[in-house]
């Protein structure tokens, strides 16, 4: 059987957002299990554990909490498997709760445990919330693979009062992780690749993109500006559901391409290795741009989208302290190692990356 010819389409199976979706978690919880275990770090659990508790408590249920403290290493998610178990518990229900590190950590906990899934995110700094995937790092914050649940999570609970007193930088960091989706998932279907159920993409999928896209360029702005007041306002609400929601769905269902392949060769750059993730696609959405040969006038104006919302347009903006030849020639030589460079309209080389990159220096110094 050819896996080009079969459309698969995979997704959260509830999705939940407004003011106070916290306070629902007792009643999902429920519904899919008895022992429901938080896996949070200490900042999270003060922001979501005594409302999340009293909600399970009103379900007969007892909410337990395991601690996150540091990288997603396997050396950590058995530690917190192992305290999960302590005293003969068998926690059925996994509330991994936080921003990417926390819920990638419960996504690993909840598979070793074999247990459902519930998502808490706490800020919407990428769009991992509602994916089946997560990553493991070793103890100096290098990947060291991307890894699958046997199902995406059986329910995503975005509270916006949560998320709009996250800081500033998480939510510009989501913007840029999202912004990507419709540009990388027209590469992939042009080369004919598969999406991240090992299937050909839908007319479903393409269409979540460009939703994706028109909201993040109609609301990001104003959608920033909510943090100021504290409070969610129509526009904030809009563009998490396109940061965590629909950015979601895009990428699974349509794949990736050049933006978050040089995700690969950016830590490599001295200064950069702890910028956020969404900063580096958003850099690397630049980068893809000029692979693709877009015109003088199109690209000005994404320059002046990125730096409307807070974006890098070069890599000085990412905090790399040496952005000369040698590093962007680090960065290309490291970007060659993704598996989603097969997902462009012509093969690439390590060269034409240095040359897309030494471009974007001039014309964000222009």
């Amino acid at each position: 059987m050819d896996p080009h010819a079969i459309r698969v389409f995979g997704a959260v199976h509830r999705y939940h957002q407004g003011p106070g979706a916290i306070g629902l978690a007792g009643e999902v919880a429920a519904s899919l299990g008895r022992q429901p275990l938080l896996v949070a770090d200490e900042i999270v659990h003060g922001l979501v554990f005594d409302t999340a508790a009293a909600a399970c408590r009103a379900q007969g249920l007892e909410l337990r909490w395991v601690a996150v403290r540091g990288d997603v290493t396997q050396a950590a998610v058995r530690a917190l498997v192992a305290a999960a178990r302590e005293g003969g518990h068998a926690p059925d229900v996994v509330l991994a709760a936080g921003g990417g590190k926390g819920v990638d950590t419960g996504k690993a906990v909840a598979r070793e445990l074999g247990a459902r899934l519930i998502v808490l995110p706490t800020s919407a700094s990428n769009d991992g919330p509602c994916s089946k995937a997560f990553v493991y790092y070793d103890d100096a914050h290098r990947m060291v693979s991307v890894e699958f649940l046997p199902r995406n999570p059986d329910a995503v609970l975005v509270d916006t009062r949560v998320l709009v007193r996250a800081p500033r930088t998480l939510l510009v960091s989501g913007v840029g992780d999202a912004l990507c989706k419709l540009y990388e998932g027209d590469q992939v279907r042009a080369s004919g690749g598969l999406n991240l159920f090992a299937g050909a993409g839908t007319i479903a999928a393409q269409q979540l993109s460009i939703a994706c896209e028109r909201v993040i360029r109609e609301d990001a702005v104003e959608g920033l500006q909510a943090l100021d007041g504290g409070a969610p306002t129509p526009a904030f609400e809009r563009l998490i559901e396109a940061l965590v929601l629909l950015s979601g769905l895009a990428f699974e269902n349509s794949g990736l391409s050049l933006a978050h392949s040089i995700t690969r060769g950016l830590p490599l750059a001295a200064g950069s290795e702890t910028t956020l993730h969404g900063f580096h696609v958003g850099y690397g959405l630049l980068v893809q741009f000029i692979l693709e040969d877009r015109s003088p006038d199109f690209l000005a104006a994404q320059l002046a989208f990125h730096r409307s919302v807070g974006l890098a347009v070069n890599l000085a903006g990412l905090g790399v302290r040496d952005p000369g030849a040698a590093t962007i020639r680090a960065i290309a030589d490291g970007t060659m190692s993704s598996p989603h460079l097969r997902h462009f309209q012509r093969p690439l080389s390590a060269a034409d990356f240095e040359t897309a990159m030494h471009r974007l220096e001039a014309l964000a110094g222009a």
